[in-house]
């Protein structure tokens, strides 16, 4: 062999030894994560264990029960804690924020933290959101503010220019601007009346001082007539009025999951009905309506005022048609609370407090009419005064011939100050524009807490937590000017009139200059709040959680964006709220397209005293479909005691969840549940078919009622604005994000207006083979800032897309892309092949049951949930052909082969079974494991033995109860004659003896039938795990002997019957002690204990 030859055997058996061993390595590491992807099911590593936010200042804080605290949660199964300062009720034992004292306690809980491997967190304020002392008014949220006077020209002027409205002393200059005297700028004053006659009608109109007057519903459902008589007819082209909100505003309302409808608002939220009309009449006789006259929602702000526009109607008289505005949901009572009543002759922008960030909602499509040139402000007329007028506000100026509106801009804090923490540590909200504010905020409470840590050996802060921005709006800063021109590319100061509802060119460019200010206000708040707080955690090692900005979305956010800028993005759900106000599947998405692995949620919200496991586990499966992976559940108290129980409960809330609660040492299986599930949620990445593009505009967020088409069942959606849009790019028809997600269809959500970068991304998409579908045809760009023929640019390529006609349905193609509308996403998806990731096929109703899909590896994970109270039988079609599917259990930890499944043409076809709210993991894997026959559900299992009475019952002494009854049959504790049974709260133990004669041949399950709340099942001295939903039943087969067997069921039930007992007790004599009692003694009693039937049943 020559040496050449030589030389080629040995280079292929390097190649070969190298491909080995990277095979190798390879199967290694798959076997390596297989491993640990069950070790960690069973064994939750820390990060997927549920945090809880802890609250410290509602009473005196002691060593002792920082660490009984600690070492409770701990015992259950939760990860780590959120230290955060939260108050609703002063104590006057309470130690001061920040104070040495305090900060020693903190010293010494970083400590216990690190002793117990628990993490620690910290908020980051003393009370929420972010503010304090150290916010002086400039640092504090700002508002444009503005003056007017008008002048006769011609002739040299010095005048004092009228002082904008200011708050807190403070106030700067930003622009003043002259242009021509619009028409209608002057009105004569009317004679107002009322029918029926009102008080205070003056205050009503009045503007100066605003106060809402109530109006109470008339009699017999007839109107309300305000009405004006300006003496002689005079021309209206707008209305302004303050009211009382009725409801929570759309932008709080509208959320997921819910019904995909039009008038879905979610739980105990109502539509926003209008108040009436404004009409018009020229002999009082016969009246005209002029515009409908919208109700309000309710959101954080710190503005009430709303302008309508309309085309100039000119008349003498005119009034308020005042009718039907509905019940007050937050009021709780039907009166209208109206005032700052202000008709105008000048043409304003409609609805111009919403878009310029002074109120926060979805703005509504542009309702401003075209008016004539005489009506609106030629920006070629504009002057700037700017440098003419002095620090004091003086001017001096030769104005033109003619008459001259002059505006003075300028801006002042909003006033808003942070809340519920305590009152020596609240203060000015920090400026969310602003970078410098935010580092001010961080440096002052974080920074001063981090110093302290530091001190200790072995502890530190391993985060930051923020809580959802209840502040109201803000739509300037010190540097918003400038920003502005490097966000939008121009100068805003020729258009600041629109930001005090003046038309400004045309309405479209006053719009889409609006659209501008509100996309500027968003990007700030993105990068200098958030970003500017993430950037500072990192810098100290930490990582940064928060609810950016949260549900409320009280300024025009992007809430994709913002808490893209997070490590973890945060939601939040409550209790109450089963269908709406909820904002999990926008962190996920957020977390998705933006590549952040831990999505997490404030979690159970608004919990009574008498919540349940049970009542709570629906909720958390929700959440876990929709994305959430790790559950920072609100709140415990701080307990500093161990004998006043249940002890220190915030306000209604917040008793729950501590050491003092009743079932706290029966939830670790709960809990524990959760921290499988999470872990799971966890493991690589979500699979999800499609991407929502909704748009620009700000406030950008998920809701039910705008979001169009409907995301089609069966298939899972991420959201996105520009920003990420803007990065998608098309492989072999997929559409690809730097985060590593990719998509199928590009759904675009976002209105018949879009940006002209992301009109332009969208072509180059379907170019590159992607298939979009779209609504209705776009007719232009929503930013002033793309240029003067950006409507032109964008109808020219929407005709490429939509074709020339206005078919409402079609399909184009351009490059090797698919471009279609007016279809479903579904059949979108149908037309390109692309199957159900799952679907149910039953006879039964199949909405209950919820998937979520993520893929490690060669291993594909579906979560499916049963969310109905009844137990659902169905088969499951899985997108998935290769793999053995597996049952994992995230109640038990079990996981079992599946014995029956059939693959066909790219589905595997599983038959299924769930008891009531029972969610299991199916993971498809190339390993095989014993195949196990399913468990029949429990209800249908035949009744062996019936155990329902004869139960000797015994009470915990020291609580109120007689120590022990005997009970013939099974019956709630509240029907007992005994007062002190009917009230009881906390364990109470049934007990009594059975005979086995002959043991069956299958599996024994002891079913408890209705437990009111956690049993913990003996028998024959063996204890089970306790159980807490239903079915209340375990498998007992391995306890049972031949003969007589002794059974005891310890049963747990909530606080409620001992609060409620207790409130009509003097203090010397309750029985339970409590910083807050959230019932009367009127309040119905809670259904407690075993209620049976308590039956065995054989398998």
């Amino acid at each position: 062999m020559n040496q050449e030859k030589q030389e080629r055997v040995v280079y292929r058996t390097l190649v070969i030894s190298c491909i080995v061993l990277i095979l190798c390595a390879m199967s290694h590491a798959v076997a390596a994560q297989t491993d640990s992807l069950s070790l960690h099911f069973k064994q939750p590593t820390a990060s997927a264990k549920p945090m809880i936010w802890w609250f410290w200042g509602e009473s005196t804080i002691t060593e002792h029960g920082i660490t009984k605290d600690l070492e409770a949660l701990k015992s259950v199964g939760f990860g780590g804690v959120v230290l955060y300062e939260q108050v609703f009720k002063d104590d006057p034992d309470a130690l001061k924020s920040l104070s040495p004292e305090w900060l020693s306690r903190v010293r010494f809980a970083a400590a216990e933290c690190a002793r117990l491997g628990m993490r620690l967190e910290i908020n980051s304020s003393n009370g929420y959101v972010a503010g304090g002392p150290w916010i002086t008014p400039d640092l504090g949220m700002q508002r444009l503010v503005s003056s007017e006077t008008t002048i006769d020209g011609g002739q040299p002027v010095a005048l004092q220019l009228e002082q904008p409205p200011t708050k807190l002393n403070y106030y700067k200059d930003v622009a003043v601007l002259a242009f021509p005297a619009l028409v209608g700028h002057r009105l004569p004053v009317p004679l107002i009346t009322s029918s029926p006659k009102l008080d205070d009608l003056a205050a009503m109109f009045n503007t100066a001082a605003p106060v809402r007057v109530r109006v109470k519903p008339a009699a017999g459902g007839s109107h309300t007539y305000i009405s004006l008589d300006y003496g002689a007819p005079v021309t209206i082209r707008s209305i302004t009025y303050a009211l009382r909100p009725s409801s929570k505003a759309y932008i709080i309302a509208t959320q997921v999951p819910g019904n995909w409808s039009k008038d879905f608002y979610g739980e105990n939220m109502k539509p926003i009905l209008p108040i009436g009309e404004l009409e018009s009449s020229e002999d009082k006789g016969h009246w005209q309506k002029v515009k409908r006259l919208p109700g309000r929602g309710y959101q954080f702000e710190t503005w009430d005022r709303q302008t309508l526009a309309f085309k100039a109607v000119k008349a003498r008289y005119f009034r308020l048609n005042l009718h039907d505005w509905g019940y007050n949901e937050r009021a709780k009572d039907a009166d209208l609370l109206i005032g700052s009543i202000r008709l105008q002759g000048t043409a304003k922008i409609d609805q111009w407090e919403k878009k310029s960030g002074n109120t926060n909602d979805f703005p509504d499509p542009d309702q401003t009419p075209s008016y004539q040139a005489a009506e609106v402000i030629d920006p070629r007329k504009i002057v700037d005064l700017t440098h003419l007028v002095d620090a004091s506000g003086q001017l001096k100026w030769t104005a033109p011939a003619g008459r001259w509106t002059i505006m003075r801009f300028g801006h002042t804090p909003t006033g808003v100050k942070t809340k519920h923490g305590r009152p020596e540590g609240l203060g000015l909200e920090c400026d969310k524009l602003s970078a410098k504010a935010a580092t001010v905020q961080f440096e002052q409470y974080v920074g001063t807490i981090l110093k302290e840590v530091q001190r200790v050996p072995g502890a530190k802060v391993a985060g930051v937590n923020m809580d959802s921005a209840e502040h109201g709006t803000q739509n300037w800063t010190a540097e918003f000017a400038e920003q502005f021109r490097k966000l939008c590319g121009y100068d805003l100061r020729s258009y600041l009139p629109t930001m005090a509802g003046y038309v400004v060119d045309t309405p479209q460019v006053s719009d889409h200059f609006l659209f501008d200010i509100r996309r500027t206000i968003a990007t700030l708040m993105s990068n200098q709040y958030y970003g500017t707080f993430q950037q500072l955690c990192s810098a100290r090692g930490m990582t940064f959680m928060a609810q950016a900005p949260g549900n409320a979305t009280c300024m025009p956010s992007d809430n994709i964006q913002a808490k893209g800028r997070t490590d973890i993005p945060m939601a939040e759900f409550w209790m109450p709220e089963k269908e709406g106000s909820i904002d999990c599947k926008e962190a996920a998405s957020a977390a998705h397209v933006y590549g952040k692995n831990i999505v997490a949620a404030e979690s159970f919200t608004g919990s009574k005293a008498d919540v349940t496991l049970a009542q709570m586990k629906p909720l958390a499966d929700a959440a876990l479909v929709q994305g959430i992976n790790r559950f920072v559940v609100l709140a415990y108290m701080h307990q500093p005691w161990d004998d006043r129980k249940p002890g220190v409960t915030e306000d209604r809330f917040y008793l729950p969840y501590q050491r003092h609660n009743t079932w706290w040492n029966a939830s670790s299986g709960f809990w524990s549940s959760l921290a499988r599930s999470a872990q799971m949620m966890q493991t690589g990445k979500p699979v999800i078919d499609i991407l929502y593009h909704l748009g620009n505009d700000a406030p950008l967020k998920i809701a039910t009622a705008r979001m169009r088409p409907v995301p089609p069942a069966g298939y899972d959606y991420d959201v996105c604005s520009d920003e990420i849009l803007l990065k998608t790019t098309c492989r072999n028809g997929r559409i690809y994000l730097p985060s590593g997600m990719s998509y199928q269809l590009l759904v675009l959500a976002g209105g018949r207006q879009l940006t002209l970068a992301s009109m332009r991304h969208v072509a180059d998409l379907l170019q590159q083979g992607a298939t979009i579908l779209g609504q209705s045809k776009v007719t232009g760009s929503s930013s002033l800032g793309d240029g003067k023929t950006a409507d032109f640019q964008v109808r020219t390529l929407a005709n490429k897309l939509w074709g020339n006609s206005n078919a409402e349905m079609g399909q184009t193609t351009l490059g090797s892309g698919k471009f279609m509308w007016g279809v479903s996403p579904a059949e979108a998806l149908k037309r390109i092949q692309v199957l159900p990731d799952f679907k149910v096929v039953s006879t039964a109703r199949t909405d209950s049951v919820l998937f979520s899909h993520r893929k490690a590896g060669q291993d594909e994970i579906y979560l499916v949930v049963n969310h109905a109270a009844q137990p659902l039988v169905f088969d499951g079609v899985f997108r998935v052909e290769h793999g053995k599917p597996q049952l994992w259990n995230p109640e038990n930890g079990s996981i079992l082969g599946i014995k029956h499944s059939r693959e066909e043409k790219g589905q595997t076809t599983i038959p299924m079974q769930l008891e009531p709210h029972e969610s299991v993991f199916v993971v498809f894997r190339n390993e095989t494991i014993p195949l196990v026959e399913p468990s029949r559900l429990v209800e249908a299992l035949p009744v062996w033995q019936d155990l329902s009475t004869e139960w000797h019952l015994t009470f915990t002494p020291g609580l109120g109860a007689s120590k022990e009854i005997e009970l013939s049959r099974l019956t709630s504790w509240t029907e007992n004659i005994d007062a002190g049974v009917q009230h009881y709260s906390g364990t109470a133990t049934y007990s009594r003896d059975f005979t086995v004669t002959s043991r069956p041949t299958g599996r024994v399950i002891l079913d408890l039938g209705s437990v009111k709340e956690v049993a913990t099942i003996k028998i024959n001295g063996v204890t089970c795990a306790p159980i807490w939903k239903r079915p209340y039943a375990v498998e007992v087969t391995a306890m049972l002997k031949q003969g007589v067997n002794h059974l005891e069921i310890a049963v747990t039930n909530t606080w409620a019957n001992r609060l409620i007992g207790d409130a009509s007790l003097p203090p010397e004599k309750r029985v339970a002690w409590a910083t807050f009692n959230p019932y009367n003694s009127e309040a119905p009693l809670v259904d407690s204990g075993l209620l049976g039937p308590v039956v065995l049943k054989t398998e």
